[in-house]
């Protein structure tokens, strides 16, 4: 027509092309590539603080354990009594007591790698290497080495030394000297607890590799650095063991804005400790520039598409429009299921079939979507679940239990059982446990006592249930049992006994045992009390009241006027002691 410029079908649908579907499918592929960067990194920040947080929390614990660790040593008769006399003092008996607990303390934690005792009575020092113990070696300068004689003079409890490699300090045999492992030294300083008398020193190397499955949840991830750094700004921990011990680069840390860097404060034993999480951008943002990518493909590809589409329909362009309607009206109505397809030839019939392939592939993407949705659960669920690492000694129990009761000796399996329960409830030395638990294991020990003895056994335990729950240290009456078989039933079966009560009194869990047989006399109970008459069960008992709950606990002793002996014990309800633990009363 004059007048009027002309624009064919294929132009205005090219126009149409970019205008309602090239342009905007691009500018969507931008906006959804930097809207994912600024989702995922708040996504990673937020995943990135709640790991911190619990790894920090992970730090902590085990960090607080091994401090802790060593004073189940320190409370071993064998072991106070060489840390009192000395080496040099000791019988051969006494020694190889003290190298076996030692030895048997090592080997239950396999992140030890070395152990050294300096004793101040005779000055002699001694190595443990993996389990091994070497023989004594005169350390006369040894308070004058740092850091020693510091915390000599400051009489602090224990120090976390900078990581650095194993040192073979005494020169022993035992020590390879290729051993070049990463190690954290945690020195204690040993004293008597009732006199307060200093007893030398334990210095326990921890292999710095044991922080990595600490570490696991915040390391996994490609592109991540995790630094754990002292109050000094030494690297304490570093998957790069170069790193180990240096002082950290801040500026490498953020350099030119390439990283995203968290840090989590650590509480004590570490305090002003930091756990440092570097995550690099070009890492984190990988999968998105990928997906970006894998778009514009797939829009060039959309384009071609288009392109073709318009081509054919310019061309073939009379398929009746209604039916195609009716189809489009039907799917409008959720009819997923409608065939666009028709033997028509036209450009609506090319129209129809091209709508009913992206119909096809759009249940295909939503199948797919599901299914990498159900795939990402399960991957998920499967890095959260962990694995267990049964004890060697516990399983060979297991091992023999069973050749018990093929051989048909229930007996030998129920002693074997009972051995097993007071083995894993041992390993929990100078824990707080629930008054059940204790009692349980005196349990297991009266039934063994049995099976030694043949008979029934005069004792009778009386505990109230609305004390069962509370937290008490674990092997903390047991040993009054015991006392009672070696003191009173081995010397007078016919004329002896024991009672155990439990009760809650004015705020105070309150534990009497009476054993009715030998007896004590008054200048002895004095001797005991002041820890000068042997009794290293009692004192020991005395000495965890003292560091657990100090002058707020009492232990009383008692000859009865000379009918037996007897001990009370009372502990407050509000100390940590006597927190109730949540679970059910034992009958």
């Amino acid at each position: 027509m004059e007048g009027r410029a002309f624009m064919s079908i294929r132009t205005r649908l090219f126009i149409m092309l970019l205008l309602f579907i090239i342009l905007p499918y691009f500018l969507f592929v931008i906006f959804i590539y930097e809207n994912s960067k600024s989702s995922i990194e708040e996504r990673d920040l937020a995943r990135s603080r709640e790991e911190l947080n619990e790894s920090r929390a992970d730090l902590e614990q085990y960090a607080e354990e091994m401090v802790r660790l060593p004073y189940s040593l320190f409370n071993m008769p064998e072991v106070q009594q060489v840390l009192k006399n000395g080496m040099l003092a000791e019988t051969t008996e006494h020694v190889r007591a003290f190298e076996n607990s030692v030895e048997t303390y090592a080997a239950t934690r396999p992140d030890i790698r070395q152990l050294r005792f300096y004793f101040q009575q005779d000055q002699q020092s001694l190595t443990v290497y993996q389990s091994n113990v070497s023989a004594p070696k005169p350390a006369p300068d040894y308070l004058e080495h740092l850091p020693f004689g510091e915390m000599n003079k400051l009489k602090e409890s224990y120090m976390l030394e900078t990581p650095h490699e194993l040192v073979n300090e005494d020169k022993v045999a035992i020590v390879p000297e290729s051993d070049n492992t990463v190690v954290l030294p945690i020195h204690h300083r040993i004293t008597d607890v009732l006199s307060g008398k200093f007893l030398g020193f334990l210095t326990t190397d921890i292999e710095v590799s044991s922080f990595s499955r600490l570490l696991e949840a915040v390391t996994r991830e490609a592109g991540t650095q995790v630094l754990l750094v002292n109050g000094n700004e030494e690297i304490v921990y570093s998957k790069d063991l170069k790193q180990i011990g240096n002082i950290m680069d801040e500026s490498q840390l953020s350099e030119e804005g390439e990283n995203i860097v968290l840090r989590e404060e650590l509480g004590e034993p570490l305090g002003d400790w930091q756990l440092i999480k570097v995550t690099s951008k070009d890492e984190l943002f990988r999968d998105a520039r990928e997906t970006a990518w894998t778009n514009i493909v797939l829009g060039i590809g959309v384009v071609l598409l288009g392109t073709v589409l318009v081509l054919v329909v310019s061309r073939v362009f009379t398929k009746p429009i209604i039916t195609l309607s009716e189809q489009v009206r039907s799917i409008e109505g959720g009819q997923m299921n409608v065939q666009l397809k028709t033997e028509r030839k036209d450009e609506i019939g090319h129209l129809a079939a091209h709508m009913q392939e992206m119909l096809n592939r759009i249940d295909s993407h939503i199948a797919r979507e599901y299914k990498l949705e159900l795939e990402a659960r399960e991957s998920q669920l499967r890095m959260l679940k962990s694995q267990v690492n049964p004890h060697f000694l516990f399983n060979a129990l297991q091992s023999i239990g069973a050749v018990a009761l093929r051989s048909g000796d229930r007996e030998v399996y129920k002693l074997l059982v009972s051995l097993s329960k007071m083995m894993r409830y041992a390993l929990q030395a100078d824990q707080l446990v629930p008054v059940r638990e204790e009692l349980g294991y005196i349990d297991s020990y009266i039934m063994l006592q049995k099976e030694r003895f043949g008979a029934d056994l005069p004792i009778t335990i009386k505990v109230e249930k609305s004390i069962q729950e509370y937290r008490i240290p674990s092997m903390l009456l047991q040993p009054l049992v015991e006392n009672y078989f070696k003191h009173s039933y081995e010397t007078m079966r016919d004329k002896s006994s024991f009672i155990l009560n439990g009760m809650e009194r004015d705020g105070l869990l309150v534990f009497s045992a009476t054993s009715y047989g030998a007896t004590v006399s008054a200048e002895e109970i004095r001797l005991l009390r002041e820890g000068a008459a042997g009794g290293t069960g009692l004192q020991n008992i005395a000495e965890r009241l003292h560091l657990h709950h100090g002058d707020k606990a009492a232990f009383q002793l008692d000859n009865l006027e000379g009918k037996g002996f007897g001990v009370t014990i009372c502990i407050p309800v509000e100390e940590q002691g006597g927190q109730k633990h949540e679970g059910v009363t034992r009958g």
